[in-house]
């Protein structure tokens, strides 16, 4: 058995993981397309005089204004960590395990640790964009911002404001 054990970790470590297939957790999808598209046709009659005679013409514009927005769909919280498992390697899972049987306490603070350099980023660029004042001076940045954030992280944002 202990033969086998050594053969499958050589076969992984020079293999890599293409030898593996994990199944896939979120399928991903095509973001959505939408064309806009207006056409707009003008028509203003002119009167010429033409050898003493008066012709009525008809001058024609055409306008046509095309857009093209491209929207990824959101996902929600589970399909968001099951992307992000999916993403890692299996040496890289097999080590997180690894980590937390053998060595629980360490392992458990190194993310803990990671978690607070995370926090740290953000409440350093929130407090730059703050002093920046550069969603005050934008109005379509605050709009944008408003748009695409979600409740819990303005309650987040606004957190770190009072804090600072």
């Amino acid at each position: 058995m202990k033969k086998y054990i050594v053969l499958f970790i050589m076969l992984v470590s020079f293999c890599g993981c293409s030898a593996l297939k994990l199944p896939t957790l979120v399928t991903p999808k095509k973001p959505e397309t939408v064309y806009n598209w207006e056409e707009k046709i003008t028509n203003k009659p002119k009167a010429v005089i033409c050898d003493g005679k008066v012709v009525v013409v008809e001058e024609t514009e055409k306008t046509l204004t095309v857009g093209l927005e491209q929207t990824t769909p959101k996902l929600s919280f589970a399909q968001k960590l099951g992307n992000w498992i999916s993403g890692l390697s299996i040496i890289g899972i097999l080590a997180l395990i690894a980590g937390l049987i053998l060595a629980p306490g360490a392992t458990l603070a190194w993310l803990v640790k990671l978690l607070f350099k995370w926090k740290k980023a953000f409440k350093e660029t929130v407090v730059a964009i703050k002093e920046s004042k550069a969603v005050d001076n934008n109005p379509e940045l605050k709009n944008t911002l408003a748009s695409k954030q979600s409740l819990s992280t303005k309650k987040i944002v606004d957190n770190i404001k009072r804090e600072i």
